[in-house]
């Protein structure tokens, strides 16, 4: 029995030592020389993206209506897409939280638009696909 206690706690010595861990090492150029502070690009530098209001945009005409998204369509500054029947899809705003809504035909020509400031949260293309409107009710 004497033995195996002997035989523990031999074995366990190089772990009760190793438990705290040396002293790190400096290098002699490293004492010498000062902390560089390493400098990463900072997310506050650069202003928060404003926050607007969500807006949607609900086509109740009976077929799919082409859009763009942009002062002139055609310009290559603004987006387009595609709405279904019934479908009601966001719409991006512009930096300063407005945007053009142009109902475009199919080689991309406007027909209707509607101008949206901030305040409003809602476009509405309407059953006789004639009337473009935008809101900040409902």
């Amino acid at each position: 029995m004497r033995r195996f206690a002997v035989a523990l706690l031999l074995a366990l010595s190089p772990l009760a030592c190793a438990s705290s861990p040396p002293p790190a090492e400096t290098p002699a150029s490293a004492a010498s020389s000062p902390p560089v502070a390493s400098v990463a690009p900072s997310a506050t530098t650069e202003a928060p993206a404003p926050h607007f209001r969500p807006l949607d945009l609900a086509s109740a005409c009976p077929h799919e209506v082409h859009l763009y998204y942009g002062e002139q369509p055609g310009d290559g500054k603004g987006q387009s897409a595609t709405v279904a029947t019934g479908a009601t899809i966001p719409v991006p705003r512009g930096p300063d939280g407005t945007v053009v809504v142009w109902v475009v035909d199919d080689k991309g020509f406007g027909l209707a638009s509607v101008h949206v400031t901030r305040p409003m949260r809602h476009v509405r293309f309407d059953a006789a696909c004639s009337k473009l409107e935008a809101d900040s009710t409902r």
